[in-house]
């Protein structure tokens, strides 16, 4: 009962159960320190409730409690120092004083507490035998449940044994939990709700949600049309190929994939609205959200998921951002300890792409480093970054050490080919740059005096003695156009003039020899042919590897003819 951080060497009733009667001394004592508990007390009420103001107003929650705890000592202070000197006025003595003040604090009733000098049975005094019963009876209490408890243990245990195959051996103890287990169901079959994931598939996808990014860019979100998991799996930087029925033919173009594999409930493309761009204007004015799409895929090798190197660099322009994008999110998402740098060029500010969502990845992630810059300012944004293309200086305080880092670059032909000069002159190794390019490639112009061709194999030779007929024979309409050269597909027998500004595969399309294709830009590799004599021109060959190219392989999509060629089609 002493006051908090002041305790009396002796409490005060622990005194009077000590004292053997009420002699004068002992009863002036007991008064003395009854008003001395009484004045301790009203004093520590008083500064306790100034305290509760001062803290009230401060709106200090903590020391309006602390406060409040102070007066509840303060108040029991005052009230055991009160019940001494009733007790004294009323003639008990001072054990009776203690025990009346005892049962008090505990609220029993008179009968329940015995008057001084009441002895029970045994000599016990009934202060004591009532203590004893309570415990006793918890005591008790306590037993009744832990024998319950243990009764229902073991029933459980019973159950489960005998629910387990009679045939098999009791296991030791440490591995009794392993066969008490019950066995799992088995697995259900598979529907059409919970596809396998695949590699590569084939199928549609529902358009569950389109997202404008900027005014010529929207995000396409494509489900499992039974809501399942998409039904394949891919690395980030690949891309889907989409097709649809466009006047009475078939039109197809590659997408990269923009979300990460570490979200499989759905894929995201971005796509640019190209007015030149068949497939990109289908799915920007025709396409809503509801709509299944046509598509195959993943393909390309244009892929990072944190192996092979401690840090990497993602060089974008304009739409180039999507295969940076799905990297950035896959890393991000997972966590990757190494950094992560990203120079981004667009025309406005209008046109970045995925600037909130950067911003946000920057603040929660300290290594994602991101280094943007425009072209130009668009009326009613703010913009405090760099203006201008991507030059040196940009790369070298963008990128600390470039020259020791992996590098993937993708965005349209002329900006990658300038990227490739700045960073061959900071002694980027070729080996460490990976690219993809997207938009239509040009084509190079054929030299005034062509290269020397190998002979063709003899069924191509005959093929090619009928070339000039052949080609007298075509239709107007199917002629390509003005032509230096002639393609002739030997498994479909036909041929037909390649001018210089068309591919082999456009010139296949106008007199319908079917070769498969995709991107059309040279990095899906879905077109690839085997040039049987000639030479061709590639602008782009990302697609092809060193096997690809010393077999005589070819992209269809960007090889235009030096001199008269045959091809495997």
């Amino acid at each position: 009962m002493g006051c908090m951080q002041r305790p009396p060497v002796k409490q005060l009733y622990p005194q009077l159960m000590e004292l053997p009667a009420m002699t004068p001394e002992a009863r002036a004592k007991i008064e003395h320190d009854a008003q001395a508990r009484i004045a301790a007390g009203t004093a520590a009420l008083a500064q306790a409730q100034n305290d509760y103001h001062h803290a009230m107003i401060a709106n200090d929650t903590a020391a309006m409690a602390t406060a409040m705890a102070r007066q509840r000592t303060a108040l029991g202070e005052m009230e055991s120092g009160t019940a001494a000197l009733r007790a004294l006025a009323e003639g008990q003595p001072p054990r009776q004083i203690a025990l009346t003040w005892f049962r008090d604090q505990m609220n029993l009733s008179p009968a329940a507490m015995p008057v001084e000098g009441a002895v029970g049975p045994l000599g016990i005094s009934w202060l004591h035998l009532v203590s004893m019963a309570v415990v006793a009876a918890f005591a008790l209490t306590m037993a009744a449940g832990a024998i319950a408890r243990h009764r229902r243990s073991v029933a459980l245990v019973n159950q489960l044994t005998r629910a387990a195959p009679a045939t098999k051996a009791m296991p030791p103890i440490a591995e009794v939990p392993r066969v008490m287990a019950p066995a799992p169901p088995p697995e259900p079959p598979r529907s059409s709700a919970a596809p396998v994931r695949t590699k590569t598939w084939t199928g549609k996808l529902r358009v569950a949600a389109i997202v404008r990014e900027t005014p010529h860019v929207k995000t396409f979100r494509l489900v499992e049309p039974t809501a399942g998991p998409i039904p394949f799996t891919f690395m980030p930087g690949q891309f889907l190929t989409f097709s649809t029925e466009a006047d009475g033919r078939t039109i197809r173009r590659s997408y990269t994939i923009a979300s990460p594999p570490t979200r499989n409930s759905y894929v995201e493309i971005t796509v640019k609205r190209e007015d030149e761009g068949e497939f990109s204007r289908f799915l920007h004015d025709k396409v809503s959200v509801g709509d299944t799409l046509r598509v195959s895929g993943p393909s390309g090798l244009f892929t990072f998921d944190g192996g092979g190197a401690d840090s990497i660099v993602l060089i974008a322009g304009g739409v180039g951002i999507t295969p940076m994008m799905c990297v950035i999110r896959h890393l991000t998402d997972q966590s990757w300890p190494g950094e992560i740098f990203l120079v981004f060029a667009m025309r406005s500010t209008e046109e970045f792409i995925f600037r909130e969502e950067l911003e946000y990845l920057q603040r929660r992630h300290p290594r994602l480093h991101v280094a943007a810059t425009i072209g130009a300012r668009s009326e009613g944004t703010s913009w405090m970054g760099l203006e201008g293309p991507i030059v040196k200086d940009t790369l070298v305080h963008a990128v600390p050490e470039i020259e020791k880092r992996r590098i993937h670059l993708c965005g349209p032909p002329p900006m990658m080919e300038a990227i490739r000069g700045l960073l061959k002159e900071l002694g980027v190794p070729q080996d460490q740059i990976k690219t993809e390019a997207f938009g239509p490639a040009t084509g190079l112009v054929p030299p005034s005096r062509p290269s020397p061709i190998p002979s063709p194999p003899a069924p191509v030779a005959r093929l090619l003695e009928k070339v000039n007929t052949d080609a007298a024979d075509l239709p107007p309409s199917a002629a390509p156009g003005p032509a230096t050269a002639i393609v002739s597909f030997a498994r479909s027998e036909k041929s037909a003039p390649m001018p210089p500004d068309k591919s082999v595969l456009e010139v296949a399309e106008s007199i319908g020899v079917p070769i498969d294709y995709s991107c059309r830009v040279g990095t899906c590799g879905i077109c690839k042919t085997k040039l049987l004599s000639g030479q061709v021109t590639m602008e782009v060959q990302d697609a092809l590897t060193d096997q690809d190219k010393a077999a005589g392989i070819i992209l269809a999509c960007q090889a235009h003819a030096l001199r008269d060629i045959a091809v495997d089609a």
